[in-house]
């Protein structure tokens, strides 16, 4: 069985990190600020896995990205999925090469699936992550879950046939993430998920959007279909909201890749 597992995400854009609503971006402070004000080290003592996702411009500075992702790493030593910006085999290698154990892919899904497929025969499916947005919509009174990117005209896309497709260009497991949930700390949506089983993921499930507290944590982790959960709120780091999650996931049953005492 599938160890359960807590996520947390990091957006970063042009030096700075930010918090997300509606996938509207507010920037918070840079990679010192994080450090000075986050104790990384007690964090990772709850969290999985940690996500970087570069949502900033295309000629970002490779430099002053590399340089935050190795003053971050040097804080805790567990898994990092870095992504954002990936265009090239070149790029990839150069973030496996720096640290990633894995890198998340988003847009080559919707306009360059023969590099995604690229990246998937030449680090393995292990090492990809698809990331997807979707939106929920009402269509002749049905709730239809559509793809969303800001970076591409409106997507005609339906959800469920673009997990089939991600996972034939050979991703290794899937983030869901909702964009009218994103940021409002209102609990995850989960409306998807009873459509899930009509095309049903063979890959590992990541939902994110709408974290706020243990609960929410909670009530993704225990969700048979969902194998880990994902926020991107500075917030959460401020309580104990991730020991606590863990602590209850724990008395539940659920196989967790860690055991908090």
């Amino acid at each position: 069985m599938l160890k359960k597992r807590i996520i947390f995400a990091l957006l970063y854009k042009d030096g700075k990190y930010c918090l997300s609503r509606n996938f509207r971006l507010q920037e918070v402070g840079d990679v010192d600020w994080l450090i000075k004000n986050f104790n990384f080290e007690d964090i990772s003592n709850y969290i999985d896995e940690l996500f970087i996702i570069n949502v900033g411009s295309a000629n970002f500075s490779k430099i002053e990205f590399f340089n935050d992702i190795e003053k971050i790493t040097k804080q805790f030593f567990i898994p990092i999925t870095l992504g954002g910006q990936i265009n090239s085999i070149d790029y990839a290698k150069e973030l496996f090469s720096i640290g990633a154990d894995k890198i998340s892919l988003n847009t080559a899904y919707l306009e360059n699936e023969k590099l995604a497929l690229d990246l998937a025969q030449r680090f393995g499916s292990q090492a990809i992550v698809a990331s997807i947005d979707f939106r929920k919509m009402l269509v002749n009174g049905e709730k239809y879950f559509r793809c969303y990117s800001k970076n591409t005209s409106a997507l005609n896309l339906n959800l469920f046939d673009h997990i089939e497709t991600v996972q034939a260009l050979g991703c290794g497991e899937i983030l869901l993430r909702s964009f009218d949930s994103d940021g409002s700390s209102n609990g995850l949506d989960m409306d998807f998920l009873s459509a899930v089983s009509l095309k049903s993921s063979t890959v590992p499930l990541i939902i994110a959007g709408g974290i706020g507290k243990s609960e929410h944590l909670i009530e993704g982790l225990v969700n048979p279909k969902i194998n880990a959960v994902c926020t991107s709120n500075l917030l959460n780091f401020i309580n104990d909201g991730f020991k606590v999650a863990r602590q209850e996931v724990e008395l539940l049953g659920l196989p967790v890749s860690k055991i908090v005492t």
